[in-house]
């Protein structure tokens, strides 16, 4: 019987209610994009860096040495000599070393001066290789080209075609058309597409790192590399070559996931902040609820008076009241978390196209849910007010 008279408040007002209905759902939508975002994108950058074990480039701001020569997102700091690249391949601590050199580009697509060693990175030792053909071969020749999955579907390149590349790290598609034609004399020509890894490299076009060399004119004395990227035998061997090359004056050694971490932690104080602008939010919601109920219950005193004139009393009224808030803000919630979730989605995969790797769906943690649960609390609350008037006035009033 309750229920029956809360749904027929409700659709009675239907206009009113839609209005509640939605400013609860946007409430708790806004309490949840930004962090569901956040921690997509955390999840996201770590996974496309956790194939590199240690970068090591010239000295400077570690996070810039990560996003310049691991996601391909700014330019790198400096070249660092051709003999530290010498020194890590021959020492015996070294299970892979891979020279990685940057300054050309393709269309806007970064080009990466390597050697095939880059085609052995694995996740774990036992794991298959991290790049994977999906068309024709490795680079074995100076001018052939291997391109990342999204370089081959952005450019149109396929196998056989030949193209010239353009002097920066980053540059527009008609900065880079006229800038082709004098970068260089030979061609590089397309021996291979990789399939895609949801990494930032899946952007760049692999060439070997002797061609790089010969288009910028460096002989054997003037050869530089950017960055190399380091795996040593054993884990202490790691450590140990990463100190020696940190006590060094020409070379940092970076750990990506060191970087992660205190990047984290300026992500959380970020979180906390928007998590009480969003306390704040849901405290307004709530104050829509009350304002909504008490407007609900100006315009039913007549059919409130009627229903104590046949004798329900103040407990049902009451209930009536707190009842029909519950339901709102509970469907009001519900439609929140739906679309939290999906603007969530929308925008993690507009982001990650944008930085130009892979961001994982969002997912709904418990911290979360339970946030937006608050309005279930706060909405009752600020119902109470109107819910004792309704019960307390007389049905003589309005009769």
């Amino acid at each position: 019987m309750t229920l029956w008279i809360v749904v027929r408040n409700l659709r009675v007002r239907a206009l009113t209610t839609a209005l509640t209905l939605l400013g609860v759902a946007l409430a708790s939508a806004t309490a949840l994009v930004v962090p569901l975002v956040l921690r997509s994108l955390e999840r996201g950058a770590a996974d496309a860096a956790q194939v590199f074990d240690v970068l090591i480039a010239a000295k400077g701001s570690p996070t810039q040495a990560v996003l310049s020569s691991l996601y391909l997102l700014q330019p790198p700091i400096a070249n660092l000599p051709y003999p530290v690249y010498e020194w890590l391949a021959r020492d015996p601590r070294s299970r892979r070393v891979v020279p990685l050199a940057f300054g050309d580009n393709y269309r806007g697509l970064p080009l990466l001066g390597t050697n095939a060693e880059i085609f052995s990175l694995r996740l774990k030792p036992t794991a298959p290789p991290y790049f994977r053909l999906r068309a024709g071969r490795a680079f074995a020749g100076a001018y052939e080209a291997v391109l990342g999955a999204r370089a081959a579907r952005e450019t149109g390149l396929k196998l056989g075609d030949r193209f010239l590349s353009a002097h920066g790290f980053f540059a527009s598609q008609a900065e880079a058309a006229t800038a082709e034609a004098h970068h260089q004399e030979e061609e590089y020509r397309v021996v291979g597409v990789l399939e895609a890894t949801g990494g930032p490299w899946d952007r760049a076009i692999f060439v070997p790192i002797e061609a790089y060399w010969e288009v910028h004119g460096e002989g054997l004395q003037e050869r530089q590399v950017t960055a190399v990227l380091y795996t040593g035998k054993r884990l202490s061997d790691v450590y140990q070559v990463a100190q020696e090359i940190n006590r060094g004056g020409l070379a940092q050694a970076v750990f990506p996931g060191q970087v992660f971490a205190q990047t984290r932690e300026l992500l959380l104080q970020g979180q906390m902040a928007y998590g009480a602008l969003s306390l704040l939010v849901l405290a307004l919601a709530a104050l829509l609820v009350g304002q909504g109920v008490y407007a609900g219950g100006l315009e039913r005193r007549r059919h409130t008076a009627l229903l104590r004139a046949l004798g329900a009393g103040r407990g049902l009224v009451f209930g009536v009241v707190l009842l029909e808030t519950l339901l709102e803000v509970a469907l009001g919630v519900l439609l929140g978390l739906l679309l939290g979730w999906g603007l969530a989605a929308a925008g993690s995969g507009l982001l990650g196209e944008r930085l130009g790797f892979f961001l994982p769906p969002p997912q709904l943690s418990l911290d979360l849910v339970a946030r937006v649960l608050l309005l279930l609390p706060l909405g009752l609350l600020a119902a109470l007010p109107p819910a004792l008037q309704t019960a307390r006035q007389s049905p003589l009033e309005y009769l």
